[in-house]
This record gives C-alpha cells, structure tokens and sequence, in this order.
C-alpha cells in the first residue's frame, strides 16, 4: 500500500472530515461521501461475510491509506455508515423499545448491501411486527379502537414512510398492512399531497402508491357494506352507501321508523342541526348572483 496517496487525491482529502468513529488502534477507514469512519477489520469481518472477504483480497499498489490504514471508499450515505457503526460498537442501541424509522432504514439499506445478516432480520422485525399478516396479530396491536406503534418510534408521516421503505427494500409482505395504515391515518388529502415531518421535510408516496392507497380507500369503504363483510348485516345504510347516496341534506331516512321516540327526538334535533350547517358550508349563496 502507498503510504501517501497521489497529488490529486491530497487536495482531494483537504476536505475530508473525521467522524466521531474515529478509533487510534482501528485497522481500516471506511469512507463515504466526504466523511471517515477509522473501526476495525475484525469488527467488520465478524459481522459482515463482505468485509471478511474483502480484507483478504490484496491491496493494489496505489490504494490510499490514512496513518498506515487502507481506505475504502463506499457509495452510501455518511448517516447510513455512522448509524450502523455506532450499533456495531454498541449493540445495545438496538435493544430500545423502539427505534425511529429512520434508523431502522439505514441498518436495512447498509446492511443488505454488505450481508450483516443478524442485524437486518433484527431491524426488519420492527417493521414486520407493526405491520403483520394475520388479522390476529393486527388486532392485537390495537388498543381500543387506536393504534401507536411500540417497536417503532411514532412520528408525522410514519405510515407513508414505512410504505416507502418497504418498497424501496422490497419487504413485500408488509406492505398490504402497511397501504392500510395510509388509508386509516392519513386524509385523502394527505394521501397525494404528503404529511409534514418534524423536521419540516416531507413524507409523500410516489404517484403509483397514491393512486393504490385512494383506490384502496374507495373500495374498503364500498366493500365493508357488502353480504358477510362488518356492515353487512345493516342493509339500509349498505344500500344507500354503494349507492353512493347522500342522506345529510334529505329527508328523515324510513330507518327512523324503527327507532324507539327518545331516541328518535334526539336524531331528529341532530339531523336539522346537521343539515343547516352542511347548508351553510355550501358555495357562499350572497355573492352568487344571477346573470339576467
């Protein structure tokens, strides 16, 4: 190995920065984008058959090195690198009850790249977890009637994020759930124009899974009224439903014969109520005037 590297690369590495990974008795430096990580071989090999592989193979001639280390220059992110260094070195970051997705992203993308096996079906189980299978399993993490998420940090946007990531890693068997969190959280609206995350950036499905999530979101809230589906057994509401027919600013649905007077009072005062302010949320009848 050369132990000074050519003219170019020097003016090159001027602009280098060291990370915080930075071990004085580390064998190899890993380097990504404009940032160096110093760790060990040994480190590297016992977790990754990659690495075990790559640091047999020799090292050419001109290979640039830092303080007598070769350098590796890989193509993924710095943030992904320093995510999982900082797991290899301490394993129990993984062992929190949650971790945000975000992290659980970077162990995913670095870690099917360079064959951390046991890391990725750890990080992978998160997802997994949170958007299971069975109906079973998916009734079990409710509480109530709502969902948060245990294994995953909750955060704005997390169900379109997760979608994105599942696609992006190809884990297929989450996605049917993970479309249906989509569906269940996020308005129509947000569904093509995205959720704000924290950080102010956006978290928004590409053109092909928006188009799948309202497609999806039209025929759940037709077919849940169909014969031996939830809504099945309640005809009169099933009926007008598919149908697509608007009962708010009618007359009082025939249904109200079937209901005891108290009970009947009491929907009657809602119904009117209800209708005068769907009325009022109407297009703005003062300023609509006729052309005669």
């Amino acid at each position: 190995m050369a132990s000074s590297p050519p003219a170019k690369r020097q003016r090159r590495d001027t602009e280098i920065t060291h990370s915080d990974i930075w071990h004085r008795d580390g064998s190899v430096v890993l380097q990504a984008g404009n940032k160096q990580f110093r760790v060990h071989w040994g480190l590297l090999s016992r977790h990754s058959a990659f690495f075990r592989d790559l640091e047999g193979l020799p090292q050419p001639p001109d290979q640039p090195s830092v303080e007598g280390c070769p350098v590796i220059e890989l193509s993924d992110t710095a943030e992904d690198v320093e995510c999982v260094l900082e797991t290899l070195y301490d394993p129990l970051l993984l062992t929190q009850t949650a971790l945000p997705l975000p992290t659980i992203a970077s162990h995913i993308r670095f870690c099917r790249k360079f064959d951390l096996t046991n890391i990725l079906h750890s990080v992978v189980q998160r997802i997994v977890h949170e958007n299971p299978r069975t109906l079973k399993a998916y009734a079990g993490l409710m509480k109530g009637r709502s969902y948060s998420p245990t294994r995953i940090s909750h955060s704005p946007g997390l169900s379109i994020d997760t979608v994105i990531v599942a696609r992006e890693n190809n884990l297929l068997s989450v996605l049917p759930c993970a479309y249906l969190r989509v569906i269940l959280s996020c308005s129509r609206a947000q569904i093509f124009n995205g959720v704000r995350r924290k950080d102010g950036t956006l978290a928004i499905l590409p053109p092909s899974d928006q188009r799948l999530c309202s497609l999806g979101h039209a025929d759940i809230l037709r077919d849940q009224w169909n014969d031996g589906n939830p809504l099945g057994w309640a005809l009169f509401f099933r009926n007008h439903a598919t149908n697509g027919t608007i009962l708010s600013l009618g007359s009082k649905p025939l249904i109200w014969n079937k209901l005891c007077e108290p009970c009947m009072n009491a929907a009657t005062r809602k119904m009117s109520a209800g209708r005068q302010k769907m009325w009022d949320s109407l297009p703005p009848w003062a300023e609509l005037k006729d052309d005669l």
